[in-house]
């Protein structure tokens, strides 16, 4: 089909000069003899985005006309997920392709208790020894540029390391500010291209908006929530559209957007996130656009965030690192043939809110467990149970017990790095903040 008119704009010039990244970038990037200059790297994580409320994963309506049209000329992968149900976590396993009990970020600003001004906080931190998505794309030659509206997502925890500028909104700013930013910056990067561009926008992060026109008061009252939540995450998905067409990534650019896990209206009793590790938290989307190299397809394959940065040094012609758990999506996209054994995909939540109860999953082919510390075990069958709600740990015991023992072992055996907390003391606005987004409770 024709490429779709939401996306088509106009090309913007490029310079002409080419910008050497190094002998292998170059090979990676070069067409025939004649070399082409590195693309932009774009990274967009949309913050409690679940997969399923979006028209492309099955949604019954449609949240965010530009996705859907991204999706038809991108490269989707329609089974990705996430390796935990907060944002410090999982955002630290996509900046470093390791699980959060081997970085160790297992929480962030979230505290169970009630906090009072002046209260110091301890707060985990990326480890030194583990190479973030920024420095590697540093080293890859690329000038690199954070933006985030997530408190966690900031310097105090070592996400702004490998950045040549970054900015963080503490604030719950809407994603007009976020882009507005970018736009300004754009004459900056275009001029120190090839450049990498992080971006992590905090809609539909609650306390949702009722963004008109999208919000449409339900009949029920109890769907209130859930309507206003969609009406973000299309709200979001206007403001994509402008930058995508500003900063003319249509060309000459790997732009990958996901989000770092997703939201619970009920799906097992619970509200929110943070507190489980159920599909509507873990599932998230995923898509790659680079029309110049890969045309569009669907990838069935399970993947991960912590595939991410592997990808990202495979086609920037990076060296591949000594710690990380993920792999490169580039042979999948290609055809190379699944894993038919399937691998397996962990994920780890530390409730600060339950005692510091441990919850532990991993998801291998059909079957997926999900074991906490406390002594609850679950199984699920994804191929007939997707939603995750039929238990059948004592019915297929020895698929449980495979499991477990799969996850115990990599666990006992994998990688750990031993990162420095640091310690901050909240003033009264930030602490107003934290309540308001649901992080003190």
């Amino acid at each position: 089909m024709p490429f779709p008119s939401v996306l088509r704009t106009r090309a913007r010039p490029r310079p002409a000069t080419l910008i050497a990244v190094g002998a292998t970038a170059l090979a990676v990037f070069a067409s025939g003899q004649r070399a082409t200059r590195p693309p932009n790297v774009v990274v967009i994580v949309i913050d409690t985005l679940r997969a399923d409320h979006l028209r492309t994963y099955g949604y019954e309506k449609e949240t965010a006309p530009f996705f859907s049209a991204l999706a038809r000329e991108s490269v989707l992968f329609s089974t990705a997920q996430s390796t935990s149900a907060w944002t410090a976590p999982s955002t630290a396993s996509l900046f470093t392709s390791l699980y959060p009990f081997q970085h160790n970020v297992v929480t962030g600003f979230m505290v169970a208790q009630s906090m009072a001004e002046g209260d110091a906080i301890e707060l985990d931190r990326l480890p030194e020894d583990a190479t973030t998505l920024p420095e590697m794309m540093k080293a890859a030659g690329y000038s690199t540029f954070g933006l985030t509206a997530n408190i966690n997502i900031g310097e105090l925890m070592g996400f702004a390391r490998g950045f040549d500028r970054f900015r963080n909104y503490t604030q719950d700013e809407p994603a007009e500010v976020l882009a507005k930013r970018a736009k300004l910056w754009r004459p900056r990067m275009a001029s120190a291209a090839p450049y990498f561009l992080y971006m992590h926008f905090m809609d539909p992060h609650a306390p949702y908006r009722e963004w008109s026109p999208w919000f449409e008061p339900p009949a029920d009252p109890a769907r209130r929530r859930m309507m206003a939540y969609d009406s973000e995450i299309a709200y979001l998905d206007s403001v994509l559209r402008d930058l995508y067409g500003f900063m003319g990534w249509e060309r000459g650019t790997i732009l990958i957007v996901t989000a770092d896990h997703g939201e619970e209206f009920g799906d097992h009793n619970g509200r929110g996130h943070g507190k489980t590790l159920y599909a509507e938290m873990l599932n998230v989307p995923l898509l790659l656009h680079y029309p110049e190299r890969f045309p569009a397809r669907r990838i069935t394959e399970p993947v991960g965030l912590i595939d991410i940065l592997p990808t990202l040094r495979d086609l920037t012609g990076s060296a591949p690192g000594p710690r990380e758990e993920g792999r490169s999506l580039v042979p999948l996209i290609g055809g190379a043939p699944a894993d038919p054994e399937g691998r397996s995909l962990f994920a780890h939540l530390l409730r600060r809110d339950d005692g510091g109860r441990l919850v532990h999953s991993a998801r291998r082919g059909r079957w997926k467990y999900i074991e906490g510390s406390s002594g609850e075990r679950m199984l699920f069958d994804l191929s007939r149970d997707p939603h995750e709600s039929t238990n059948l740990a004592e019915a297929s015991h020895a698929v449980a017990e495979r499991l477990r023992r799969n996850l115990h072992d990599f666990v006992r055996t994998a990688r750990k790095l031993s990162g420095r907390p640091t310690t901050t003391v909240p003033d009264a606005e930030t602490i107003q903040q934290l309540r308001s987004l649901g992080y003190v409770q």
